[in-house]
Order: structure tokens, then C-alpha cells, then sequence
């Protein structure tokens, strides 16, 4: 127990600190443009290039220039070669690109919050006030490559067809089916009896998906909201996983796209299960 109070009280200094050093890169609502799929990197165009986040004529030109002197590239990797590419556009186009088969990219409509968080860069936090949070919590979901870690007081669904949290249960078990390591923690209160009985409720059906599920010790309240996605994308704040959280509530969480503040929440959910 002395290591998880000393962990904790590390945690929100922690936090602090990685948010106070980007504030000079960015703190913004922002807009920009949505999109699906991926671009062949070999074939594409200059024009094509510029639907990029981050890329406008000069880069599209650069990455195209090394291409016709160096021939195709070979890895993702080797667009960092061209010139004006930096590693923190790199990280930002990446998951758009490939190195073969055919173009699939495209523009989709989604809202304001959801454009702009797509276009983030590594350094950068995005609010996620109110209704905002649930648009991109189901677009990182949707999008997880690699891991999804969660770590949640309350998790609460209904049969609805309308209810926020089953839907995000449906994205964690789609992403457990493409082949996304999804972990989950819940809270196991010993006074709140219904608390418990959603939790378990959840619980029993990530784990009918051999999704990894733990609970913490009744002895202690894990309060915390959580979800970090693929060790680099942190959404922390106020909002549990509750429809009214998610559709009516005035909550407020941040959007940080940081990879030694993921490597941090990890190790720590992994010390609260």
C-alpha cells in the first residue's frame, strides 16, 4: 500500500509538469480535417500529400523529391530521409501512410473536436469539454493500433441504443478482435453495492472477449478516469463512463498527446489493480 500512496502522490505533480511544458506548443480547442484510410506514400502526389495533417506544398514536395532520387521508400521510416520532415510531423502523418497496395485516404464528417485531435502532433493537449470527450474517446478507440489501457471508477451500460458507455464497450471489443491489447481496471467499492453490480456487469462481458479485466482492493477508492491508447494518446479529466457523463454532465478532461505522460499512467494503473 506505501508504494501506491507514494506512486499517487507522484502523479498529479507529474501530470502538472508535462502540461505546464507544452502549454508553449499548443492549448486549443482547434478545427481541421478528419480522415480515414491511408496514403500510398510511393504513388502519391504532391497534391495528394497536402491532405496530410501538417504537410502543405513544401514537405509534400520534399517527401516526393527523395522519392524520385532514391527510388521507393523502403519503410515508413525512411520519409524522415526528405528533407523538412521532422520526427514530430513523421509521428503525426504516420498513421495515414503506407508503403503499398492502393490509396484508401479520405476526408470524414465528424464534429469540430473530433478534426482537430486527429491533427495532433506530439506535445500538444486538446480540451475535451462536455459532449466533446465521448466523440473522441470513440475515435482513439476506434483508431488504437497497438494497446488501450483504461482505468475507470464507474462503467455503466443499458440495453439502449443511444447509451454512450455500450458503445464504448462495443469499440474495446472490436479493438480486442483486430488484435488491440485492451486492459481494463474498474473500481470495487466496499459501500456502493450497485456501483459494484455495473462494474461486474462490464466486467463479465470484456472478459467473455478475453479482454483483461481487474478490479482494485475494496480497502482502497480508485476515482481516477483514464484511458490511455497506444502508449502516446492520454484522455484524463472528470468524466466516467456513464451516459450522463458522456451526454449531459458539465465535465471537463484534456486530450495530451505525450508519451512520457502514457509510460507514466500506465505504470500506474498497473499498480492500482
Amino acid at each position: 500500500m506505501r508504494n501506491y500512496r507514494s506512486f499517487n502522490s507522484r502523479l498529479p505533480g507529474i501530470v502538472f509538469l508535462i502540461i505546464l511544458s507544452a502549454l508553449p506548443v499548443l492549448l486549443f480547442p482547434g478545427t481541421g480535417l478528419a480522415l480515414k484510410g491511408q496514403l500510398n506514400v510511393n504513388t502519391a502526389s504532391v497534391e495528394d500529400l497536402q491532405k496530410l495533417p501538417f504537410i502543405g506544398k513544401a514537405r509534400s514536395r520534399a517527401i516526393v523529391d527523395y522519392r524520385r532520387s532514391h527510388g521507393p521508400f523502403k519503410s515508413l521510416d525512411d520519409i524522415l530521409k526528405s528533407s523538412d520532415i521532422g520526427q514530430s510531423t513523421f509521428e503525426a502523418i504516420k498513421p495515414y501512410l503506407k508503403v503499398s497496395g492502393n490509396t484508401t485516404l479520405e476526408e470524414i464528417k465528424e464534429s469540430a473536436r473530433v478534426r482537430a485531435i486527429i491533427m495532433s502532433r506530439p506535445g500538444q493537449i486538446i480540451i475535451l469539454p462536455d459532449k466533446e470527450y465521448y466523440d473522441t474517446l470513440i475515435h482513439y478507440l476506434k483508431t488504437a493500433q497497438k494497446t488501450i489501457h483504461m482505468a475507470m471508477f464507474i462503467f455503466k451500460i443499458t440495453d439502449s441504443p443511444r447509451n454512450r458507455p455500450a458503445r464504448v464497450l462495443r469499440e474495446l471489443i472490436a479493438a480486442k478482435k483486430r488484435g488491440v491489447n485492451v486492459q481494463v481496471v474498474l473500481e470495487k467499492s466496499d459501500y456502493n453495492d450497485n456501483l459494484n453490480q455495473e462494474n461486474r456487469r462490464v466486467a463479465k462481458k470484456l472478459k467473455k472477449h478475453r479482454i483483461a479485466v481487474s478490479f482494485d482492493s475494496p480497502d482502497t477508492t480508485t476515482h481516477t478516469k483514464l484511458v490511455v491508447i497506444d502508449s502516446r494518446y492520454s484522455l484524463v479529466g472528470s468524466h466516467n463512463l456513464t451516459h450522463s457523463a458522456l451526454a449531459y454532465n458539465h465535465e471537463f478532461s484534456l486530450l495530451i498527446d505525450n508519451r512520457t505522460l502514457a509510460k507514466e499512467l500506465i505504470r500506474y494503473m498497473g499498480r492500482i489493480q
